[in-house]
């Protein structure tokens, strides 16, 4: 599905990224993972076209998308969450995941202004059945400001989902949870927003990647340190190392 070559990037001669190599298979769940300023949202803002390369590629499905406009790498299939929350808050929470199909096929400004026909009529309920599978069917009229931010990132997962995408790329989804609020929010991604699709998870709560995810891809200083099962990455010392500090690498 994806795939990631000798990837490099650099902001003011800091490198945020060296010579990344990363393969996702088609419907594989991969937790990227690493202390903060490691290079995980920078990847994720690579893959997406917000940042420009300096080197390398990013293939999609075997096709090169490396520094595509992100309208149209979204238009490939490729749909994200934000670690900050990009939610149009003066919005209603109804209008944010409606306005994600605004570039559907077949979806132009007029279809979705009329609000006539029977496409439209069927995505606007299709818009009804996101929000009441991530359990905001009940404020679909209030703005989306208003709401807590646990259910801002539900929201911004459900508009994720209204593009029906084959890659979701979900930048720290349980960010500022509580466990309780984290472990809902592990269920609803493991069983309504995977299934049938391949996802990379950035995450800082083990816990989570733990649950959702086949394998792990460790990031420290820009730089990919370790790949593979969640159970063995966790246990290198390099690993251990770049989340708790020297010591515990030399225990």
């Amino acid at each position: 599905m994806l795939r990631v070559e000798s990837l490099s990037r650099s902001f003011g001669g800091v490198a945020a990224l060296e010579e990344i190599d990363l393969a996702v298979a088609d419907g594989e769940v991969v937790g990227l993972i690493g202390p903060n300023g490691s290079g995980k949202t920078t990847l994720f803002n690579v893959i997406t076209g917000v940042h420009p390369v300096d080197s390398g590629r990013v293939l999609l499905r075997g096709e090169d998308i490396t520094d595509q406009a992100p309208a149209r790498i979204v238009r490939r299939g490729i749909a994200r969450t934000f670690q900050n929350l990009r939610i149009f808050r003066r919005m209603s929470v109804h209008e944010n995941v409606w306005v994600a199909q605004h570039s559907l096929p077949g979806v132009g400004p007029m279809t979705l202004l009329s609000g006539r026909s029977a496409g439209e009529r069927a995505r606007r309920a299709e818009v009804d059945g996101l929000l009441d599978a991530v359990g905001l069917a009940d404020r679909r009229d209030a703005l989306a400001g208003s709401l807590p931010l646990p259910d801002q990132r539900r929201l911004e997962l459900a508009r994720a989902l209204a593009r029906s995408p084959a890659l979701l790329l979900l930048d720290e989804p349980a960010g500022g949870m509580t466990p309780a609020e984290t472990a809902e929010m592990a269920a609803l991604i493991r069983d309504f927003a995977v299934p049938g699709r391949t996802c990379i998870v950035i995450e800082h709560k083990l816990d989570l990647i733990s649950a959702l995810c086949q394998r792990l891809c460790v990031l420290n200083f820009g730089r990919k340190i370790a790949d593979g099962a969640p159970q063995e990455v966790l246990q290198q010392s390099d690993v251990l190392e770049a989340y708790l500090g020297r010591d515990a690498g030399d225990a």
